[in-house]
């Protein structure tokens, strides 16, 4: 199998896995939907993949206009051909360098923010601010890592004890926490991201949910 090949292998898995990847991702997707009204809204959804939370966004309401950006697209394939999403605005792009225009009661991302660097991190989330309608919100759910390597090791091995225990081939966990090893000059900490909503603009931030490595936080504009 080529790298490729493999990729789309994991693409295809996506939303069956989450749940492995991911500890108590129940809890992590509910208590980012809980800060959303249940009124028609505007929605800009960063980094959507294969429409996982865009399905429960919709679920949510029905009646919400939702613009969905991903660089992937395999993964839009894959959103485009659940018939729930129809309705969405679905743009292949890099969230970096283009964001949609127009603004937005909510702009909402999960397990996308840690893939690019601090300071085009810092810069995304001021954009977002200026394109959000005044009283909406930036709901982020993320990964995260510790101030000290202690805490890091400790964090690490209770993620791989539960992916192990959810049924992850030994070979895909393996994958999966080198993806960490690899990307973790560029994850940021839970205080240095709340550093970033506040220099972005987003006076009040609330953080509603922390364990591990994993994070939910909200800004109000």
């Amino acid at each position: 199998m080529t790298s490729h090949e493999h990729y789309l292998n994991e693409v295809t898995r996506y939303d069956e896995n989450i749940p492995r990847i991911l500890p108590n991702s129940k809890l992590f997707f509910s208590t980012c939907l809980s800060f959303i009204p249940d009124t028609p809204l505007s929605i800009l959804e960063l980094g959507s993949g294969t429409g996982y939370l865009t399905s429960q966004l919709l679920k949510k309401n029905p009646e919400n206009r939702i613009t969905c950006i991903d660089k992937s697209p395999e993964m839009l394939r894959l959103a485009g051909m659940k018939p729930e999403i129809s309705t969405c605005n679905l743009i292949e792009g890099d969230i970096t360098t283009s964001l949609p225009d127009g603004n937005f009661d909510i702009v909402i991302t999960t397990l996308t923010m840690h893939h690019i660097s601090d300071n085009a991190r810092l810069k995304l989330i001021h954009e977002l601010y200026l394109n959000l309608h005044s009283g909406g919100k930036f709901i982020c759910g993320d990964v995260f890592k510790p101030e000290n390597d202690w805490a890091e090791q400790i964090y690490r091995t209770r993620w791989e004890t539960h992916m192990k225990e959810t049924g992850m081939p030994d070979v895909r966990v393996q994958e999966t926490l080198s993806g960490r090893e690899k990307a973790y000059p560029l994850i940021d900490t839970p205080h240095g991201f709340y550093k970033k909503m506040k220099t972005a603009g987003f006076e009040q931030v609330l953080v509603p949910l922390h364990y591990d490595m994993f994070g939910v936080f909200i800004g109000f504009k």
